[in-house]
């Protein structure tokens, strides 16, 4: 929408065109901005989700940590390598999915998928090993969950920034460069036609003045 003054035609018809485009962009702006704000909100949601998960994530993380030491005191430290040497592998994958946020904005969504590789009996003996071990390995998932879910909403954060930088640029190209160049070419177009008022004032009044000049010689 740059305007060249080069290529402008100081006419009324090409004035009242420029101020059209001048509405135009102006309303243009207004959505922009009107969608900014929505992101923000957007964004701020997913902001104070952050240290309710970071905190459930470090709470699980400790007591999980806990769990473990307290088994480790009961069954002792080589019983519970022992262990962890027979237990089947657990295989931990993130599922990617997808889901409309503000402004249809597509977001991503991470879900934690937990597959045992091997035989799916329980992965150790809960009659052989204290229950802190089970506690500690379910504290452990629980943080995982956390982890992915604070990944997810970080994630969705980075997308909405991008989407709010987008827009803050044509924000600022629109009223930094668009409006003051249609402004310029207004007043440009505004000023030509004055000129050309004056002009045309000032011929009619010579020849008005002519006219009766003659007028009173031919009396």
């Amino acid at each position: 929408m740059s305007v060249d003054l080069t290529t402008i035609h100081p006419t009324r018809l090409e004035l009242l065109r420029l101020k059209r485009r001048k509405a135009l962009a102006e309303g243009v702006v207004d959505i922009l901005k009107k969608d900014y704000d929505a992101l923000v909100l957007a964004l701020f949601e997913l902001v104070k989700e952050i240290p309710s998960l970071r905190s459930q994530m470090r709470q699980a993380l400790r007591e999980a940590y806990e769990a473990f030491a307290e088994a480790q005191m009961i069954a002792g430290a080589e019983k519970i390598e022992e262990t962890s040497l027979v237990c089947e592998p657990v295989d931990y994958d993130v599922k990617f999915g997808s889901r409309t946020g503000a402004l249809g904005l597509v977001l991503p969504t991470m879900q934690l998928s937990e597959e045992a590789v091997g035989d799916p009996r329980p992965r150790f003996s809960l009659l052989d090993t204290p229950v802190n071990l089970d506690e500690a390995v379910s504290e452990a998932q629980a943080a995982i969950d956390h982890m992915v879910k604070l990944a997810e909403t970080q994630v969705s954060m980075s997308e909405i920034l991008d989407v709010m930088s987008l827009k803050r640029r044509q924000i600022n190209r629109i009223d930094y460069k668009v409006l003051p160049q249609l402004d310029a070419a207004i007043r440009y177009v505004e000023l030509i036609l004055e000129e050309t008022e004056r002009q045309d004032s000032i011929r009619v009044r010579v020849l008005q003045r002519k006219r009766k000049e003659r007028t009173l010689k031919s009396v």
